[in-house]
C-alpha cells in the first residue's frame, strides 16, 4: 500500500479483502479455502468467486486433497471469479496471493493491482521470476495486506 493512502482507501481495501476472506469459506478443498473479489476502474463490484470443483463435479475429498498434496481438482478462486464477469478489471482482492497461471489470467483482463493477505510460499524460483517478471511488465501493484 502506498505510503500517503487515504483512509477511505485503507478502508476499502480492509472491506473487500474481508468480503474475499468471508468468499473463501465458501471454498471446496479440503487443502486450501480462497476467496477473490474483483472491481472494475470505477470502484464497482465486477465478480467475485472462491475455489472450487467444477460444477456437476464431485468436491474434494481428504484422500485427494490434503496438506501434504497439491490440488489439481479445483479451479482457483480467480479464475472462477473472472467467469463470471465481462470487461476489464482494474483491482483484485485475493485471500492467497496468485499463482503465475492466475497472475496472468488477471493481467489478461487489465488488473493492475492486486491486494492479497497470505502470501503463497511454496511457489517455486522460477514460477516467482515468471511472474514477477509479468508484472513489472505490466506495472502491476502487488501489495500484501494483514487483516
Amino acid at each position: 500500500m502506498t505510503a500517503n493512502a487515504s483512509p477511505r482507501s485503507v478502508l476499502k481495501d480492509e472491506v473487500f479483502l474481508r468480503m474475499a476472506q468471508e468468499l473463501s469459506r465458501l471454498g471446496t478443498c479440503c487443502r486450501l479455502k480462497v476467496g477473490t473479489v474483483l472491481l472494475r476502474a470505477d470502484g464497482g463490484i465486477a465478480a467475485a468467486g472462491f475455489n472450487g470443483a467444477l460444477p456437476g463435479m464431485g468436491h474434494c475429498t481428504p484422500e485427494t486433497c490434503n496438506e501434504t498434496t497439491r490440488c489439481l481438482h479445483t479451479s482457483h478462486a480467480e479464475e472462477n471469479a473472472l467467469g463470471f464477469c465481462d470487461g476489464p478489471v482494474a483491482t483484485a482482492y485475493v485471500t492467497h496471493e496468485p499463482c503465475l497461471t492466475c497472475a496472468r489470467a488477471l493481467v489478461r483482463r487489465g488488473v493492475r493491482r492486486v491486494v492479497f493477505a497470505k502470501a503463497y510460499t511454496s511457489i517455486g524460483d522460477q514460477e516467482r521470476r515468471e511472474r514477477q517478471g509479468i508484472l513489472e511488465h505490466f506495472n502491476v501493484a502487488w501489495e500484501q495486506l494483514a487483516i
